[in-house]
């Protein structure tokens, strides 16, 4: 990625694939087949909405990539994907040949029929959902072997390269203006969306008046600026996932924010608790030991560490506090170009950390009826220790509004 680019180079692209070939050689396999948006993002640079529509790109062993899916692709494919030197489409979904047929016959051709080895992400041969319905790929083609190849991809995503932490540092940059424009807008008696919106509206135009032409959105959205409450204002803030609160923001709310900007296809995690009005002793207290089995979670980052560790650590915390019966859920998750991805900070993941992983961290503490207190920050592993990515206030009194 060369000086002020905010996308992954083309030669980065490159060493992925020959990476991906290299486990190919190694496993004796003829080719891998992705049908997942983000794997094929990942390998090829390739961007793309899935529908019901089945897409596919095969990375061959040997021999030029090629793509599978509908015409409305097919020049889409030849303008955004350089490394991909094929483009195999059909008319469109469900046709009087269904793409699933059409797949097989251009996988023949391709001399991966009877006899090969092929790695996928999807026996069925499509990454589903939209009402996609259609006959199994692997049953089509009884005599290919097809296996489980999800882990090709999914572990060289684990360690971020230098490209993909910049592009999360500049993701950060960018969530942390879009969050003082939230702070800034946050008012008593406003509903929580109209704020959110708001805030997400004037932190996009003033960066796109800043990157100007440099900046590309890659991930499908209305905006590739996401900031606000996601429903988790007041009461219905202690519940860690909800969509909508029925409920204008008073003097006293407990609020828990997020704030994410897409860049290049990546997106870091901030998030924090933020009180309306002078926080009450109650409020205190829940936020007080929020805030430090965050702080013992972070003292647990560093290389050769297990990712179970920052885990334990948090769930000390909240127990010596006697508020274990607030916990609902673990302490953090990888981060890149999905909001959630592997490994897990959970005691049930045995990944050891390693060098350039990056990491959610957001130990939550979750009141029934009254509120929920999280701070989130996205955290680089180093070899003796961690960075924050994402470099925002973390204290009671610059996230009291």
């Amino acid at each position: 990625m060369a000086i002020g680019e905010l996308t992954i180079g083309q030669s980065e692209y490159k060493t992925r694939i020959e990476k991906a070939r290299v486990v190919l050689r190694r496993r004796r396999l003829n080719a891998l087949y992705l049908t997942n948006p983000t794997r094929i993002l990942y390998t090829t640079g390739f961007a793309h909405i899935t529908t019901e529509r089945p897409i596919a790109v095969v990375i061959p062993q040997e021999g030029p990539i090629f793509f599978m899916g509908p015409h409305l692709e097919r020049d889409h494919v030849k303008q955004d994907a350089p490394l991909i030197s094929e483009a195999h489409t059909y008319p469109d979904f469900p046709g009087k040949v269904h793409p699933m047929r059409f797949f097989a016959k251009v996988l023949a051709r391709k001399k991966l029929g009877p006899g090969s080895r092929i790695a996928t992400d999807s026996l069925q041969g499509s990454a589903g959902g939209w009402g996609y319905r259609g006959p199994a790929l692997n049953e089509l083609m009884r005599e290919t072997k097809f296996t489980d190849g999800r882990e090709i991809v999914d572990g060289m995503r684990e360690v971020k390269s230098p490209q993909e932490i910049r592009l999360l540092r500049e993701s950060a940059k960018w969530s942390q203006v879009a969050h003082d424009f939230l702070m800034e807008s946050i008012e008593p008696g406003m509903a929580d969306v109209l704020v959110g919106l708001q805030a997400s509206s004037e932190a996009l135009g003033k960066m796109l008046k800043r990157l100007g032409g440099r900046y590309r959105q890659l991930k499908w959205g209305l905006s590739p600026v996401v900031v606000g409450f996601r429903g988790q204002v007041g009461p219905e803030s202690a519940i860690p996932h909800a969509v909508y609160t029925k409920r204008k923001i008073r003097k006293g709310d407990v609020l828990v924010t997020e704030a994410g900007v897409e860049i290049g296809g990546y997106t870091s995690e901030l998030e924090r608790t933020v009180i309306v009005g002078r926080p009450s002793s109650k409020a205190t207290r829940y936020f007080d030991a929020m805030f430090q089995a965050q702080s013992a979670a972070l003292r647990e980052f560093r290389a050769g560490a297990p990712c179970a560790r920052p885990d334990e650590a948090a769930n000390k915390s909240v127990r010596e506090a006697g508020l274990d019966n607030c916990l609902r859920h673990h302490t953090g998750h990888g981060i890149g170009l999905d909001g959630h991805e592997p490994p897990w900070l959970d005691p049930g993941d045995p990944t050891v950390m390693a060098q350039s992983m990056v990491f959610s961290c957001e130990p939550g503490l979750y009141v029934p009826g009254y509120a929920g207190f999280r701070h989130s920050d996205t955290i680089v592993v180093t070899r003796n220790g961690k960075e924050f990515i994402t470099k925002y206030p973390r204290d009671l009194e610059d996230l009291t509004v």
